[in-house]
């Protein structure tokens, strides 16, 4: 079976026995795979997987915010500001945090010539320790190669 294949799989699953009179009417439409050739798709193809598979999945952003406020000048003028505001999440933290059957498995995504930081690597030993996992993952079939391994060694 395809990557693919195994993705709408998943999703027909999940959709028999979440929406099972409408999947018994015939109102089922496969999903649009993700193009997991961007970091965005890739991560939105294993959190959807994960999820309809009957684990949790959800994005860890790491990112900081700008915010914008006012401030007020030693002259009296208000100026428009904008602050960025760092993430409280600690460095080296995932992309996609998750429990599979009962295990906590961390995913880094990676995508083309992109490398573990020093933070990430950190990171993943510190997870490992604690009892769980985390992979850096390069494509989706990468992905279900280590979900197998989770799944078929639980």
């Amino acid at each position: 079976m395809t990557p693919k294949q195994r993705y709408n799989a998943a999703h027909e699953q999940w959709f028999s026995q979440a929406y099972p009179a409408a999947y018994r009417d015939g109102h089922y439409a496969p999903p649009v795979f993700p193009k997991v050739a961007t970091s965005n798709g890739l991560t939105r193809a294993i959190i959807n997987f994960i999820n309809w598979s009957g684990g949790n999945a959800d994005r860890c952003s790491t990112v900081g915010r700008i915010t914008k406020g006012f401030e007020r000048q030693p002259s009296g003028t208000v100026l428009q500001v904008a602050k960025f505001i760092p993430s409280a999440n600690r460095r080296g933290s995932a992309d996609i945090t998750s429990t599979i059957r009962g295990r906590s498995v961390k995913w880094e995504v990676k995508i083309g010539r992109d490398k573990p930081s020093e933070y990430q690597l950190a990171e993943q030993g510190r997870e490992r320790r604690a009892g769980g996992e985390y992979f850096f993952v390069h494509n989706f079939e990468e992905f279900l190669y280590y979900y197998d391994s989770l799944v078929n060694n639980a």
